[in-house]
């Protein structure tokens, strides 16, 4: 259920839209209403309100005022306008606000119905960020505080054979782990192998994330059965349930599990994953098993989201013939590499990825191989022709020579689009000297203060929107944002001292549809209204 507020300075427009629509049968439990923003203002600070409807013209702050003001104050109150003005100006605002729509009076109480049933879709969608930002938040904490783990460094060793689990070798070093095992229990070892993020992380939240999974696998898996969610030294995930014999290991079980914990992972994770089953089998045999485990997923680069059983492996002879891997034609990509076509690389590259999807062909694995090191081959080259190296163009990160980019199909498509992508914004940037990038940055800015975003900047030195940002702030120690704002203020100023127009002509001229806004703006800058700025000025004069 969901809670709205209605804002409107005609209390009978109100009274209207209360009797006139049956809001609990639409799925909001509570309806309050107020006749002016101050009024909203307090019942939003008290309740939590997950729709805005809301008039525009009012008495002192206007209805885009007050979404401003819930804009900086709550980003998961979805607003709906609802005016008796079909002021283009008024839209415009509107869209900006992050309005899910603008309804003009009188409205059809049907449309209006319709709305307000979707606007829930949205609330719906921020809901589920704010759980997700909350979650993240709790799994941060955790992974601070996290000290390595004796035990994961114990099952570390073991499946790299650093510690020979003879039961003399176990009697002797399982004290100095800390470690308390029955060398008799059987095992069932499970490979947790992450294929993507659909969200974009950087590499700490990343590990974060990562840890996160770690935990959701030890409460869903360890609930019945005793056992280790662990990370070996390559940074794979295993969980280690242990099996007082074999016949505990019900594929049935383990399958819908395993299952159960893939969908969990999608949903709460941003995150596509598969599940390895092995053997069940004891602890002299583990790192055999593991072994198998790796070799499997290995095989598996074009299924994604599945539970695979270790047995289903054995023994099993493909009658398919093997296809030779795919031609890459080095020289093509190198050229659109080095001139900056990023979708007609992306596109070539899509194809042959497709092709591997959709035939499952044996030498699918062989192709990635080619495919990642061509890759590397062409950004090796396009650098070393123009004097730079690798590493200043890609970085040190997990970006850069990355082994587990060819796990599968979507590591790698995943991982070229990122190598690609921030090849071709280097040498963008590169063609370019910083300096003379932030004064064409500039002149741009001071030529087009009346309607200078972003992207028109970033379209005008041929840059990322994003980088371009990152940018201007490495180099001036100033967001992009925050200096334009500084130069329209410092031409207001200019405009009111030299100038008889208007103050709202000026606040026009500076791109400002909302005079409020302008005001207040300017007052922080300032220190003073632009009226009492001009006021000052005008007095000096005399």
């Amino acid at each position: 259920m969901y809670k709205l507020l209605i804002v409107d300075d005609e209390v009978y427009a109100i009274k209207a839209l209360l009797r006139g629509i049956d809001w609990k049968g639409l799925g909001y439990s509570e309806v309050y209403s107020a006749s002016d923003a101050d009024e909203a203002m307090e019942i939003i600070r008290s309740v939590s309100i997950d729709v805005l409807l809301c008039d525009i013209e009012m008495p002192d702050s206007n209805g885009l005022d007050l979404v401003g003001w819930v804009r900086e104050h709550s980003t998961s109150i979805v607003p709906v306008f609802l005016t008796g003005h079909a002021d283009f100006a008024y839209a415009q605002q509107a869209i900006r606000l992050g309005s899910y729509e603008y309804l003009l009076k009188p409205v059809n109480y049907d449309q209006l119905r319709t709305v307000m049933v979707k606007v829930q879709e949205r609330v719906e969608d921020l809901r589920k960020v704010e759980q997700f930002d909350e979650r993240f938040q709790t799994y941060e904490k955790l992974w601070e505080k996290q000290k390595p783990l004796l035990t994961e460094r114990f099952w570390q060793d073991i499946l790299a054979q650093r510690l020979i689990p003879t039961a003399d070798n176990l009697m002797e070093q399982l004290p100095a782990y800390h470690v308390t095992f029955d060398p008799k229990t059987w095992i069932l070892p499970i490979l947790l192998s992450v294929e993507m993020w659909s969200k974009e992380f950087n590499l700490r939240d990343e590990e974060i994330m990562e840890y996160a999974l770690r935990n959701a696998a030890a409460e869903m898996f360890l609930q019945s059965h005793a056992g280790d969610v662990i990370q070996d030294r390559n940074g794979l995930h295993f969980i280690l349930i242990y099996l007082t014999n074999p016949a505990e290991a019900d594929k049935d079980e383990w399958h819908a599990k395993c299952q159960d914990y893939i969908d969990v992972c999608s949903r709460l994770f941003y995150c596509s994953l598969s599940c390895y089953i092995g053997r069940p089998t004891e602890i002299i045999d583990l790192s055999e098993s593991y072994h198998a485990l790796l070799e499997l997923e290995a095989r598996n680069i074009a299924n994604t989201r599945v539970v695979q059983f270790q047995q289903e492996s054995t023994g099993s002879v493909s009658t398919k013939p093997i296809k030779a891997p795919v031609h890459i034609e080095c020289a093509d990509w190198v050229v659109l590499f080095e001139l900056g076509k990023k979708e007609e690389l992306m596109k070539r590259l899509e194809a042959i990825l497709a092709e591997l999807r959709e035939d499952q062909a044996s030498a699918a694995a062989e192709t990635i191989d080619a495919l990642y090191h061509s890759i590397l081959h062409m950004v090796y080259q396009v650098s070393h022709k123009h004097g730079r190296s690798v590493k200043e163009m890609l970085g040190t990160g997990k970006w850069f020579g990355d082994a587990s980019a060819t796990r599968s199909i979507a590591h790698f498509q995943q991982w070229a689009a990122r190598v690609i992508t921030a090849g071709i914004e280097y040498m963008q940037v590169m063609r370019m000297d910083s300096s003379a990038i932030i004064e064409k940055i500039r002149q741009y800015v001071q030529a087009n203060l009346k309607d200078v975003m972003r992207e028109g900047i970033a379209s005008h030195v041929h840059l990322n929107s994003a980088y371009l940002s990152r940018l201007f702030k490495k180099e001036t120690g100033q967001t992009l944002m925050d200096y334009i704002i500084t130069v329209r203020m410092n031409q207001t100023k200019i405009m009111l001292i030299e100038t008889d127009l208007k103050i709202s002509e000026i606040c026009e001229s500076m791109g400002y549809e909302n005079f409020s806004h302008f005001s207040k703006i300017f007052k922080k800058q300032v220190g003073v209204h632009p009226q009492e700025f001009r006021k000052r000025y005008q007095l000096l004069d005399k």
